[in-house]
């Protein structure tokens, strides 16, 4: 294989198959190129016209399938979460597809990165995540099918069965887009870290005056290094894929609410234990993108260390001196620089973000179910 395709070509490829971009190493060039072949854009047309005839048939069928178990509250919460579910797919593959020129500015930022940076360093994290990813979708998939095709839907329209299957698409494609920024994060984090050893080197030799001139070129460099990344994750990488996790994180709450709900209303003979690894499996959605606040959190605390190792610089009285007082007054204020398209850092408070939406999703659920009992029972009387 190449070494100029690094490990996240499966990703891309992968991607480019489903639809998803476009990008793709070409060999003939030594780069990674849009290459906009008349396949990938039939199967991301296909790819949207069925998830759209998805939804219209959930509308259409709205009250079919209904759980008996269910108020019509509950009943109605579910059929919206498909609905929105399918909805967000379809913004999220004509956003990626949409941005495709600065996504491949991304891509090949990152590649230049690891091959002069990191040529050294064998990235085992691509690998395993994109086996987990297949894993976890097999298993999603088999779980979909046995608990609404055989069980739940087995007496719905077969049309309603076909479009029901858009869900677990649904993971498949937000399963490996999420599991392409975290690689590409992991990646950066990863230059900041090799970046840090370097600014720690040179800091080590600004006794040696004779080596004055090299080490301020050396430490500009770094500095400027730092600061081309984090740009990179400020503008580019928000764009592109801030806007997918904000919507991945909207989606989040309204499954992880569904899912808990539905195990409190339906009375099931399943063990406890046979439950939870249930409820595990249906929100593997969910578990991928809180992994994914965690990634980008780790890159913030990464590059926050930059700061803090030159502030216990001794001062030399060399040009070091100017050097580091000016990058440190340009980042005295530590901002977020991975958000979700400026709606929130991407950090550990977005997870208190997420369990305030879910139990205000819970309490008007109960409530409209607390409504509707009462509106039964007195229309008994």
């Amino acid at each position: 294989m190449d070494d100029q395709l690094g490990e996240l070509s499966a990703y891309y490829r992968l991607c480019r198959y489903l639809g998803i971009f476009c990008i793709d190493y070409i060999p003939t060039k030594k780069r990674f190129l849009l290459r906009r072949s008349l396949i990938c854009y039939v199967v991301h047309l296909a790819l949207q016209a069925y998830l759209v005839g998805c939804m219209v048939v959930m509308v259409l069928f709205w009250r079919k399938c209904f759980k008996s178990e269910l108020t019509k509250t509950g009943n109605h919460f579910d059929r919206l979460v498909m609905v929105i579910a399918l909805g967000i797919l379809v913004v999220q593959n004509a956003w990626l597809i949409w941005l495709q020129a600065p996504h491949l500015r991304i891509v090949r930022r990152i590649e230049l990165y690891r091959r002069k940076h990191l040529g050294h360093v064998q990235l085992l994290l691509p690998k395993r995540l994109l086996w987990l990813i297949v894993v976890t979708n097999l298993i999603y998939v088999g779980n979909f099918i046995k608990t609404c095709v055989l069980e739940w839907l087995s007496d719905a329209p077969r049309l309603f069965v076909v479009t029901s299957l858009g869900f677990p698409l649904r993971y498949l494609v937000t399963s490996l887009t999420m599991g392409t920024y975290f690689c590409m994060v992991h990646i950066l984090r990863l230059v900041l870290s090799w970046n840090q050893s370097q600014i720690t080197a040179i800091v080590d030799q600004s006794g040696d005056r004779k080596k004055g001139s090299a080490l301020s070129l050396r430490l500009r460099g770094c500095l400027e290094l730092h600061d081309r990344v984090v740009l990179l994750c400020n503008d580019e990488i928000s764009l592109v894929y801030g806007f997918i996790v904000w919507l991945s994180w909207v989606f989040a709450s309204l499954d992880v609410t569904g899912v808990i709900y539905l195990t409190m209303v339906i009375q099931s003979d399943r063990s406890p234990v046979l439950k939870c690894v249930t409820n595990i499996v249906w929100l593997s959605p969910t578990l991928m993108t809180c992994a994914a606040s965690f990634i980008s959190n780790r890159v913030s605390i990464q590059a926050n260390k930059t700061a803090k190792i030159l502030a216990k610089v001794p001062r030399t009285g060399t040009g070091l001196d100017r050097m580091i007082d000016k990058f440190l007054l340009k980042n005295l204020r530590q901002q977020p620089i991975l958000t979700a398209f400026g709606f929130f850092a991407l950090d550990k408070s977005t997870l208190f973000k997420l369990f305030t939406a879910i139990f205000t999703y819970m309490v008007i659920l109960v409530q409209f179910k607390e409504m509707e009992n009462s509106t039964k029972a007195i229309g008994k009387v």
